[in-house]
């Protein structure tokens, strides 16, 4: 399979996209009824297809049944309190965790949905459902499942399970998998003891 087009993970890509798709918007008068009318037509079909793109991703995933083992740590996660709690030992397959981080990207993009909607609704901000019509899925296709079963890059370097965090606030929270050997053999030994 080919890789995607480099373009498309060009850092000015998402500049240039937002700031072309923003003139598009003010060129297209959403302040006429008709337009703001298709203009959210338009996002609700596209946020539609990329979560049914997302299903066809599973069924790519499920027909695939990479069952390799898959085990690592899910380092511990501090309270309310400050409090770390325990490491937790997780086995799972390929397929499995696959899957499971493409209903993650589901839940995401249908809370992504209703962040837009209020913003949409409350305080009348158009700009936002033209352009999250176009970048879903520019997200949906550079996705790491989709760049693993779409477009069969290989499963190496950061495309190698289990998935780095990458929340801007991850790395400060220590919220990287564990796959060391020592770490595998605690979290065993830890369960072991409870």
């Amino acid at each position: 399979m080919t890789p995607p087009p480099a373009w498309l993970s060009h850092p000015l890509f998402n500049v240039a996209s937002f700031f072309i798709l923003g003139q598009v918007a003010k060129r297209l008068n959403l302040e006429d009824p008709d337009n703001l009318f298709y203009a959210r037509a338009v996002y609700v079909m596209a946020q539609a297809t990329i979560i049914g793109l997302s299903y066809w991703l599973i069924s790519k995933v499920d027909k695939k049944n990479d069952t390799t083992i898959l085990r690592y740590v899910e380092p511990a996660k501090p309270d309310w309190e400050g409090n770390k709690g325990t490491e937790k030992l997780v086995v799972t397959n390929h397929k499995d965790y696959d899957i499971s981080e493409i209903k993650k990207t589901i839940t995401q993009t249908l809370t992504g949905v209703g962040i837009i909607a209020f913003l949409h609704l409350q305080f009348k901000f158009t700009q936002p459902l033209v352009v999250q019509s176009v970048l879903a899925f520019k997200t949906f296709f550079l996705s790491k499942e989709a760049l693993i079963h779409v477009w069969g890059e290989p499963t190496v370097g950061v495309l190698r399970r289990p998935f780095k965090n990458e929340s801007p606030f991850g790395g400060m929270m220590g919220q990287t998998y564990l796959t060391d050997k020592a770490s595998i053999k605690r979290a065993e030994k830890a369960m072991k003891n409870e």
